[in-house]
């Protein structure tokens, strides 16, 4: 009974959350942004498929991710949306007193990985809204993402991203995008949780800074440092190209592996430290 009812309080804290999160106006700033954005990305995209008059596959999330300044913008404004948690608004000393220190915190913890999938699910949604009403369902790539990643047509008419010819060669539309996804998903999971052990541990609210270095590894290993860095660069593991085969050091394996020990680690620092805390102020 006592773990059925630890349970329920972990449930109505992160559903609590949830809806509060979703109603906030930082949340609805930050979908607005990403929508007028992915919009700008796909409209060149929408025009090239007019002039050769072809449709556009449902298959965008694994390319568009795999853009450096693309999959960069998205996760800066995830740790913008998740700055503050653990989220201490105004009715949390009320469930943390209801439910218990452990139990406010792991409804927490549930709600930050339930919310890092709705995002990158929402990310792909609205590139899919975007594409009609040229959007078409098909099992392959499509012409028009096939034309652009092989001939130099992306130049000619100013596509904002790159086509990675690469997967697209070497993995199925729907295998890559399933990968695309799970690894984005655990990687807004594991920037959450870097901010919230931050955050939580040291009673700050500079959480956001080291999530923030997660982000911008990527960059830096692009741009300054060598590439055997990426290695340790989660944000790199979006980009799907760079595990089929480009680097030996690179694969989905390793990324897979990189993220759930580093979870791991975080979850348990954040399950020691939330046991010997007093209070939770």
């Amino acid at each position: 009974m006592g773990r059925y009812s630890s349970i329920r309080s972990i449930c109505k804290v992160c559903s609590y959350q949830l809806s509060l999160q979703m109603n906030e106006i930082r949340t609805k700033v930050v979908f607005l942004m990403i929508f007028l954005y992915l919009g700008g990305m796909i409209s060149p995209l929408k025009d090239f498929a007019g002039h050769i008059n072809q449709g556009i596959s449902i298959w965008t999330f694994p390319i568009l991710m795999n853009d450096l300044v693309c999959s960069f913008i998205v996760f800066c404004f995830w740790c913008f949306l998740i700055c503050d948690a653990p989220f201490r608004n105004e009715g949390y000393l009320y469930f943390a007193g209801r439910a218990g220190k452990r139990n406010w915190i792991y409804g927490e913890l549930l709600f930050l990985f339930i919310f890092s999938g709705i995002y990158i699910l929402v990310v792909n949604f609205f590139l899919l809204l975007h594409s009609l009403p040229k959007l078409t369902l098909t099992m392959e790539w499509g012409k028009t993402l096939g034309t652009l990643a092989y001939t130099d047509a992306a130049s000619q008419f100013a596509i904002p991203f790159s086509l990675p010819a690469t997967m697209m060669s070497s993995m199925s539309p729907v295998t890559a995008t399933v990968l695309s996804f799970i690894l984005a998903w655990w990687i807004a999971f594991l920037l959450a949780l870097s901010i919230f052990a931050i955050n939580w541990c040291l009673k700050t609210s500079l959480g956001v800074v080291f999530g923030l270095f997660w982000v911008f590894l990527d960059l830096t290993v692009y741009n300054v440092l060598d590439g055997v860095w990426w290695r340790y660069s989660p944000v790199t593991f979006a980009k799907i190209s760079m595990l089929t085969g480009r680097y030996s050091y690179l694969t989905p394996e390793w990324a897979i592996l990189f993220l759930t020990c580093t979870l791991l680690i975080l979850l348990l620092l954040i399950f020691v430290y939330t046991r010997i805390r007093k209070g939770i102020e």
